[in-house]
């Protein structure tokens, strides 16, 4: 994958291994504005996460994250932005690091 990237700490809701590792996971949502009765209103960008490695003892990940889109809002990703992964509810809170 030819794709930038950035380096990201993951604090998953639901138990990641399951998921594959050093693999690129789709069909993952950033959401800038909120939910109401499951409808999202404000943007949307679809973001690839790679996981690199699963913390012990926890639900948390290292993980590559990428939007899949160059018009996407990669200003925002800066060290310690965070922001929720949706997937058809939110799934995880990712931690730019």
């Amino acid at each position: 994958m030819d794709k930038r990237f950035i380096k990201a700490h993951i604090s998953w809701k639901k138990d990641p291994s399951k998921f594959p590792v050093n693999e690129w996971m789709r069909d993952l949502v950033v959401t800038y504005g909120e939910i109401k009765d499951k409808i999202l209103y404000g943007d949307t960008w679809t973001v690839l996460v790679r996981i690199t490695r699963h913390i012990e003892g926890t639900r948390d990940t290292y993980a590559d994250v990428a939007f899949i889109t160059d018009e996407a809002p990669w200003e925002l990703l800066e060290t310690g932005y965070s922001f929720n992964l949706w997937a058809g509810k939110d799934i995880a809170i990712v931690t730019i690091i």
